[in-house]
């Protein structure tokens, strides 16, 4: 008898599920149709309708799982958030049949427009909500990270272009191609454009450009991550052990406090950003106050995540001579070219140390050793080693060519800007088309270098070229043994660095002679050019990007998607196996010189 009853449960509970997945996709059409498509009154009062039923339904489907569910309380622990936003929507429901009986206490268009926003705002965070609660399923079974990473990038990319399609992203349409093209390039924090991201998108297609870029930068598992901490209190062992591959996170249980780190350092040095380029940015190049706002979070989201876009249609080079707004974007993308882990090392821990000192929080915050580590001693002092050089051989290389008008100050500035810009970031103050051969190639060696490890930018990684280098230079001397800062690097980061060297090589080679086939107008260098700037998520290109065919553009999109991916992981996406061997052959040497 009690099987039987709880047969019938679980049946009604199936029942309730599949109607509430079938509404759901039908709610992400009704918001689609309403803000992507040009629509008449009439449907969009049914599409309010609609919504509405939806509402009532959501609250109906959580009150029946709630009563339905063998122990209440703990299913009610379990979905809070969804029962919040069920007692927020029961509680706007009365204040609405309240107020609409007094139709003069307020204007009853104005509170329709609010309930139903508000009942749009709730649809979209339980079908997030939903999606995250699938993405932690996807982690508990048993898909290697990489694949799952390479996946999710893939997904945004797709959505990514239908939302680009939409008539109201863009003032007179888009290719299918060229929507694909620039999705790719902001999830991949590239900023190759097609098309003119200022004058050929409208505000709510920038909007969906600068969202693919936060995304893309940090990577969707960080923020479906957080969001389940935030429902669950927590995550499985399961899950800790497969972030811990994408984070580089050996300690599991750090993973959590990890990922919340990496999003508040992220929106802190994004808002700081975006204040500063609000005071620093002129108003005259500015329609009204909204777009100066606008501007401002676009070009600091698009700076830290080392994105290249722009607003401006030529880039940086109409605000060349502001050097404040210059130099705020270029800390921006060096912060976000370092990587989370030296971030919170050279930033986090500092402050934390500092604000301990105030009485009433000491207590509340744990005592911070402030030691940098290996791996950020290595990055910093190769980034202070590749900005200062690359700085002096760009003034050199271009004091007489692209900076020739400028003053000795506004030289220094844009050498130093040029410098800092290929290693992913793709701003530019200077027309890249107009340097010289001998610039490009250099441009090309700091693009292929990249930023570093857990940052968000492409390249091999400062620390793999720094690696590649000791190496060379141990084996030159006669070391056997990779030593720094009294420290011995491990064979396998060695051997880690090699490979990925060696697979960028042959991808970008690869890429090139494909182009040379596809694309037998263009002049060679401009070629290679375009190629590592792909490969190395920069962005920066000598004028072609928009005069390539299609086949041209497919393959620098998949330069752009292994560039983001990395081609050691990538490449571990399509082929890799893990294989456990508990034997080992009998180690022989091979001459190779």
């Amino acid at each position: 008898m009690l099987q039987d009853q709880q047969g019938k449960i679980k049946k009604i509970s199936d029942i309730l599920d599949r109607i509430m997945i079938v509404l759901a996709g039908s709610v992400i059409t009704a918001l689609v149709i309403e803000y992507g498509f040009y629509i008449n009154e009439i449907v969009k009062r049914i599409l309010h309708q609609f919504n509405s039923i939806v509402i009532f339904y959501f609250v109906f489907f959580n009150l029946s799982k709630l009563v339905l569910n063998p122990n209440p309380l703990s299913y009610l622990r379990k979905k809070w958030i969804e029962f919040l936003l069920t007692f927020l929507i029961i509680i706007q429901s009365i204040g609405f049949l309240f107020y609409i009986r007094e139709p003069q206490t307020i204007d009853i268009k104005t509170l329709t427009r609010i309930y139903i926003a508000s009942a749009q705002i709730y649809l979209t965070l339980d079908i997030a909500l939903k999606t995250v609660r699938y993405s932690q399923r996807l982690i508990q079974k048993s898909i290697h990270p990489t694949r799952l990473l390479t996946f999710s990038f893939l997904l945004l990319i797709s959505l990514g272009t239908l939302l680009l399609l939409l008539p109201k992203a863009t003032h007179n349409g888009i290719s299918l191609i060229d929507a694909l093209f620039t999705a790719t390039s902001a999830v991949c924090v590239t900023g190759l454009i097609v098309v003119d991201t200022g004058t050929y998108f409208t505000r709510f297609g920038q909007f969906i450009i600068m969202v693919l870029i936060q995304l893309g930068g940090l990577g969707i598992m960080t923020f479906t991550t957080f969001f389940a901490i935030l429902l669950n209190g927590g995550i499985g062992i399961k899950e800790r052990v497969f972030l811990s591959e994408i984070f580089s996170e050996k300690n599991l249980s750090k993973i959590s406090s990890t990922i919340i780190r990496i999003l508040f350092l992220t929106f802190s040095i994004e808002a700081v950003g975006a204040i500063l380029l609000y005071h620093f940015l002129p108003d005259p190049m500015f329609k009204n106050e909204s777009e100066k706002i606008f501007c401002s979070i676009f070009h600091s989201i698009s700076a830290f995540c080392n994105a290249g876009f722009s607003t401006f249609s030529n880039n940086l080079i109409d605000i060349k001579n502001n050097i404040p707004a210059i130099i705020a974007i270029a800390t921006l993308f060096i912060l976000g070219g370092l990587g989370f882990l030296v971030l919170s090392e050279l930033i986090e821990k500092p402050f934390l140390k500092a604000i301990r000192r105030i009485k009433f929080l000491r207590n509340k915050i744990a005592p911070q050793k402030v030691v940098l580590s290996l791996h950020s001693k290595l990055t910093i002092y190769t980034t202070a080693i590749l900005i200062i050089s690359g700085t002096v051989i760009l003034l050199l290389l271009e004091f007489n060519n692209t900076l020739k008008n400028e003053t000795l100050l506004s030289k220094i500035a844009h050498a130093f800007f040029q410098a800092v810009t290929p290693r992913t970031a793709g701003f530019n103050t200077i027309d890249i088309s107009k340097i010289g051969i001998t610039t490009s190639l250099f441009i090309m060696l700091l693009m292929w270098i990249g930023a570093s490890p857990g940052s968000t930018g492409g390249g091999i990684k400062t620390t793999s070229f720094a690696l590649i280098v000791l190496k060379i230079s141990s084996m030159v001397t006669g070391k056997e043994r990779v030593e720094i800062f009294n420290k011995q690097i491990s064979e396998e980061s060695i051997s880690r660095a090699f490979v990925s060297a060696l697979l960028s090589v042959l991808f970008i080679l690869t890429a090139t002679f494909a182009l040379t086939i596809t694309e037998k107008n263009l002049n060679f260098i401009d070629t290679f050019f375009e190629v590592v700037s792909a490969f190395g998520t920069v962005g920066l290109s000598r004028g072609i990007t928009q005069d390539l065919t299609i086949f041209g553009k497919l393959i620098i999109i998949m330069m752009m998607f292994i560039g983001r991916i990395g081609p050691l992981a990538f490449s571990f996406a399509l082929f890799g196996k893990i294989e456990k061997r508990n034997y080992e052959f009998q180690k022989e040497s091979v001459l190779v010189t």
